[in-house]
């Protein structure tokens, strides 16, 4: 089990449920040449959507510093799970910084295998900083979704 997680512009859906209509909002799934696509990435390729374990997005955010950010209680983007939230100039720029610090250190270029090659977590603070710029200046409603 893990997180289905996507950045983009956030739809309404709606579901029928004994009767009684259920609204929500997802992010609706894209794919941009411009995106950054890493070794052993087959999944994601480059689209908007991650697929991480549970255990590997929260130590991955604690790793880099953007723990608070998406799970501080009642203001982290996942606050809600699932859930689709709004992202802000503010989020996103908590995100770029985090990923030039993080660039600092970095020791191996990003990507993904079962050896130790590369670096996951550069990876996705790649992926996360690339598709938060995008969404504030693509989207009309620019948002982060998880299930």
């Amino acid at each position: 089990m893990g997180y289905y997680i996507a950045i983009g512009n956030a739809v309404p859906e709606f579901s029928k449920e004994d009767g009684y209509l259920y609204a929500g909002w997802v992010v609706e799934k894209t794919s941009n040449e411009d995106a950054p696509s890493f070794i052993g990435d087959e999944c994601t390729g480059k689209r908007n959507i991650r697929l991480p374990s549970y255990t590997g997005w929260s130590e991955f955010c604690e790793k880099v510093g953007l723990y608070d950010l998406f799970f501080k209680q009642w203001e982290g983007l996942f606050r809600q799970h699932p859930g689709c939230v709004m992202i802000t100039q503010e989020h996103y720029q908590t995100v770029a910084d985090a990923l030039v610090e993080y660039q600092k250190h970095a020791k191996r270029p990003p990507g993904y295998d079962n050896f130790g090659n590369y670096d996951y977590d550069l990876a996705r603070l790649m992926w996360l900083e690339y598709w938060m710029k995008w969404a504030l200046e693509n989207c009309e409603t620019p948002a982060i979704y998880n299930s």
